[in-house]
């Protein structure tokens, strides 16, 4: 095993610690444009260090990051999520090329089914221009909740998402924005129908982000062995109101819908 000197140690260090306050030097701007230029100039430094100090600074940078993340984004209120919120920015770095959706603070209800981030809309609105999502309008927080490319940025777990019907909501404020979609996840193609119940709520200069796993019954009408994987989502889209499992689908959307408004 190769011998390091306290000396180089010891400069290490020195130097870890230098550029971390380098970095740390005051970015004019809104609060939002600070933690971007700060957050992109903590990973172009990660990405010149030497590779013996990477993780190292990385680990320093992240931490300063979700500090930062948690004075932005402020308190999370919700029904049914009494944790501590954690964060989805565990690097600063690029995860293999990947667009991670936009960093928000994460939780999971109390009873371990349902997963939320809450960012804000200027995050949101800086991801929209950043992501390869095809987003025409990139500052209409209706049009991001719209796009497959955004959930699957934001679930992060290897799968890309795809939608297959949006589910009315009764009960909301009217100066919300409310988003209810039924999307299947897959990594191989067009899957044979959703998996996954998502629910997109802006707030205010908030936002909020819930999914959850749900069990709907296939409608044979839409299959593969019928349907070929292009017209799969329209077809779902058009038989699930007839479907006995369509009100408990609502009944689903709404509680969703409620922690958010009913936790604030």
């Amino acid at each position: 095993m190769k011998r390091i000197s306290k000396w180089k140690i010891g400069v290490g260090a020195a130097v870890l610690v230098a550029v971390v306050a380098a970095v740390g030097a005051k970015v004019v701007g809104s609060p939002t444009d600070s933690y971007l230029a700060y957050r992109e100039k903590a990973a172009a430094e990660v990405g010149a260090a030497r590779m013996e100090d990477q993780a190292d600074l990385d680990k320093k940078y992240a931490a300063e990051v979700n500090a930062r993340l948690v004075k932005l984004v402020g308190a999370v209120k919700a029904k049914g999520f009494s944790g501590t919120a954690g964060s989805n920015v565990q690097s600063v770095m690029p995860d293999d090329g990947m667009t991670p959706g936009p960093d928000g603070l994460f939780l999971k209800s109390d009873d371990g089914k349902v997963s939320l981030l809450v960012t804000t809309v200027p995050l949101l609105k800086a991801w929209a221009k950043r992501a390869d999502a095809g987003i025409k309008s990139t500052d209409d927080v209706a049009v991001i909740f719209d796009n497959e490319t955004f959930y699957t940025d934001v679930f992060a777990d290897d799968a890309a998402a795809f939608r297959f019907a949006e589910l009315p909501v009764k009960r909301k404020p009217a100066d919300a924005v409310v988003k209810a979609l039924l999307l299947g996840e897959s990594q191989d193609g067009v899957p044979e129908g959703p998996n996954t119940l998502a629910v997109t709520v802006r707030r205010g200069d908030r936002v909020y982000v819930l999914w959850k796993d749900v069990t709907v019954p296939r409608i044979a009408t839409c299959g593969a062995v019928t349907v070929a994987a292009k017209g799969r989502q329209n077809c779902f889209l058009y038989h699930l109101p007839a479907q006995k499992s369509y009100p408990r689908l609502m009944s689903e959307v709404q509680a969703l819908v409620d922690a958010v408004f009913n936790g604030t």
